[in-house]
């Protein structure tokens, strides 16, 4: 064929050719709804936005939304007694994919514009039954089949309807359809006021999910956008153990399911909030909300109820903590959540409660005898009397200067703390103001504690200061014997001074070697490679600075040495 000819039957230039079966067949299938129970989720808001048109118009009236699922004939009935529709909403509504009777209302109130429409019944069954009366015109029943996407028309059926309002009814395709829509049920209704359910053929009342009521929290004045707010703090221990550093939250449109939204840095918080389709931008399958203005807006409100939820958070585990039911919980998961308030103006008054309830919990660590640290609170350090050394935590790779002045300190009786690292395995999406417990009391606390001192910047001061025993050798620099406990190191050198322990079986095997070889300072360094290889560098950085004459021991000096080695 020669280039540029159209082939027989085709137009040219080209034009695009719908095929209309298979476009509405893609907007029924499952690429486009997560499954068939968003044919009851359709059906139950259509009928919602029903009852609420009639009511904006009928003040006086009581509105009710009926769902019958009916196990033997197996269908799926919602009934309202709404607006209804005559022959022009009818064929405006249920013949055109996406029209709604929001559309063509001024100021619409409905929830219409907010999918594409009753073709999604057709995720549940082959067809449903229309009956529906406006009021002021004749009652109408139709019959859909899913041929009509191929283009078919409705079948005409005898009226049923005596009241105004609507009932559609799904011919449910097979039982497992059914009963999907029935478990499903509480997952999409969670707190429909005005809707009713039942289970046929025994009458079986349906409960919804539930948007649980909360008496404690009253969120702060609420956009126009949110029209219920059912929020709290996670009130459930188990709740607490698995909490992220964010929160997640129902979306709901007049209680019926929408999306779950993402807080993140927002913990503690449970519940939901309906809120109004109009004021944001839906997607097509009505499954979820567009764009970055409904989580701004979302995250907005949140934000104003957070502060208010955290001081109940801190009383319901204030309560948890006088029952026992946290004796599990580790320091570092006490520090994690403390760390984790916000301390911006908006969420001073939750500070204070969350600082009030944390100086009795176990958020610190304390030097205990033996080289072991315990958990302590901020009250009971308060209550030590002298200065307070802060120590490195426990993740750090402190020198050995640092480790021996903690050693010391802790063996002299004094009060060393340590904080406790922000951890981001648990509440990870939580940005902690402070990264440590001791980074808090810092900040926070320490106007109200003793004189606080950070060890690893006065470590070579506070061992400086240690007693010597008796020296070795006069130096200058010296070098003095010291009893510092078996489990601090043999031999620790400063500036100005090299420190060697005799409570150590190393520092004593120094000792007897300076005394067997009675050849000065300078003998201990090649003692300190066998006994004490370690501590080789402490060694030498303080006796390379002594006066090269051998300073030697006599019979008097020697004996008094021996002896404190006995």
């Amino acid at each position: 064929m020669a280039q540029g000819t159209a082939t027989p039957g085709n137009s040219w230039p080209p034009e695009f050719r719908l095929d209309r079966t298979r476009i509405l067949n893609l907007l029924t299938g499952k690429s486009f709804y997560s499954d068939p129970s968003a044919a009851l989720r359709e059906a139950i808001l259509n009928a919602i936005d029903a009852v609420f048109r009639r009511r904006k118009v009928d003040p006086a009236l009581d509105p009710l939304v009926t769902v019958t699922f009916d196990r033997q004939t197996l269908t799926l009935s919602v009934d309202d007694n709404g607006i209804g529709m005559n022959q022009d909403d009818v064929v405006g509504l249920f013949t055109t994919v996406g029209a709604s009777l929001a559309q063509v209302e001024e100021n619409p109130a409905s929830v219409g514009e907010f999918g594409i429409g009753v073709i999604s019944y057709f995720m549940a069954g082959e067809q449903f039954v229309l009956q529906t009366d406006s009021g002021d015109s004749s009652p109408i029943g139709l019959q859909f089949t899913k041929e009509m996407l191929a283009g078919n028309r409705a079948i005409e059926l005898t009226p049923q309807r005596t009241s105004q309002g609507t009932t559609v009814v799904i011919h449910v395709r097979d039982k497992d359809t059914f009963d999907l829509l029935v478990d499903m049920f509480p997952y999409w209704c969670r707190d429909v006021t005005v809707l009713t359910a039942h289970l046929e053929p025994d009458g079986k009342p349906l409960q919804q999910g539930g948007a649980p009521r909360f008496e404690r929290f009253q969120p702060p004045q609420e956009p126009k956008w949110v029209e219920n707010a059912h929020l709290a703090p996670v009130s459930d221990p188990t709740g607490w153990n698995s909490m992220t550093g964010r929160s997640t939250i129902s979306v709901l449109y007049r209680g019926v399911f929408v999306q779950e939204c993402q807080l993140p840095g927002l913990w503690g918080i449970q519940g939901s909030i309906d809120v109004d389709p109009k004021h944001f931008e839906p997607r097509l399958n009505r499954e979820s909300f567009i764009g970055e203005r409904f989580e701004s807006n979302v995250i907005s409100f949140m934000q104003s109820c957070h502060p208010r939820i955290l001081e109940l958070l801190v009383e319901q585990l204030g309560d948890a903590l006088e029952r026992g039911v946290l004796d599990e919980w580790t320091t570092g998961r006490w520090a994690n959540l403390w760390l984790s308030v916000p301390r911006t103006q908006p969420y001073a008054a939750a500070t204070r409660a969350w600082d009030s309830q944390f100086r009795t919990v176990p958020a610190f660590e304390l030097a205990d005898m033996g080289n072991r640290w315990r958990a302590v609170s901020l009250e009971e350090i308060k209550r030590r009397s002298g200065r307070v050394y802060v120590a490195p935590l426990a993740d750090e790779r402190a020198t050995d200067i640092v480790q021996e002045a903690v050693r010391f300190l802790r063996n002299a009786g004094k009060t060393v703390i340590r904080g406790i690292r922000h951890d981001q395995s648990w509440m990870r999406y939580a940005a902690p103001v402070y990264g440590t417990t001791a980074d808090l009391i810092w900040n926070v606390f320490a106007e109200e504690l003793p004189t606080l001192v950070t060890v690893a910047n006065e470590a070579e001061g506070i061992l400086g200061a240690i007693e010597s025993v008796s020296p070795l050798f006069t130096g200058p620099p010296r070098v003095d014997l010291v009893r510092l406990g078996p489990d601090s190191q043999p031999a620790i050198g400063l500036d100005g001074r090299l420190l060697i322990n005799i409570d150590h079986e190393a520092g004593k095997a120094l000792v007897r070697d300076a005394l067997e070889v009675n050849k000065g300072p300078l003998s201990l360094v090649e003692s300190a490679a066998r006994h004490a290889h370690q501590q080789t560098m402490h060694v030498v950085r303080v006796v390379r600075g002594m006066p090269r004459e051998a300073e030697v021991f006599g019979p008097v000096r020697r004996q008094y040495v021996e002896k404190l080695l006995s």
